[in-house]
């Protein structure tokens, strides 16, 4: 992560602070990281040559038209003004992270051979928060080489409920039992 990235997080994070709406700034950047995560189609408009950046900054109006906070939307503009557009993924990535930390929420990630609905990482996280003692938040991975179930991963904790696991272990018992 570079030094820049994580100063444009640590300085939307301070506005957030301030303006003491913390979980209102970082659902609103959650909703956008989400938006283009798997689509870098924005990003790669924000970082053409062939556009002002003015115009630039008229995309982003009508992109977050829908973003209450004015201070995302500056951070944008301001990204824009210093050529680091293709930087925007790892900003908010960065913001998310965060926030995160300032209300003392764990993140992590679930992985699974299929994309997982929102229902369902939202009770694996219930379980999980119960587990830890602390509030989870978890983004879905999918992993092909995972035959099913599930992986959790926060920090150092690993919860393992994946059939390859299962699979893994037996051999190892098997093998063991010789």
């Amino acid at each position: 992560m570079s030094k820049f990235c994580t100063n444009y997080a640590s300085a939307l994070l301070e506005l957030a602070l301030e303006e003491d709406k913390n979980k209102e700034y970082c659902e609103e950047v959650k909703a956008i990281y989400k938006a283009i995560e798997n689509d870098d189609s924005l990003i790669r408009l924000l970082e053409s040559a062939n556009l002002t950046k003015d115009e630039k900054k008229d995309i982003v109006d009508k992109v977050l038209k829908d973003v209450s906070i004015p201070s995302i939307k500056n951070l944008f503009k301001v990204i824009i003004d210093n050529n680091r557009a293709h930087y925007i993924k790892e900003i908010l990535k960065e913001f998310i992270s965060l926030s995160n930390a300032k209300e003392n929420i764990a993140e992590g990630y679930i992985y699974s051979s299929i994309a997982l609905s929102e229902s369902n990482i939202l009770s694996i996280s219930k379980a999980i928060e119960k587990k830890l003692n602390q509030k989870v938040y978890l983004v879905n991975k999918v992993d092909k080489e995972l035959i099913g179930g599930f992986k959790v991963v926060i920090n150092d904790y690993v919860f393992d409920s994946s059939i390859k696991n299962k699979l893994d272990s037996l051999r190892s018992n098997l093998m063991g039992g010789r």
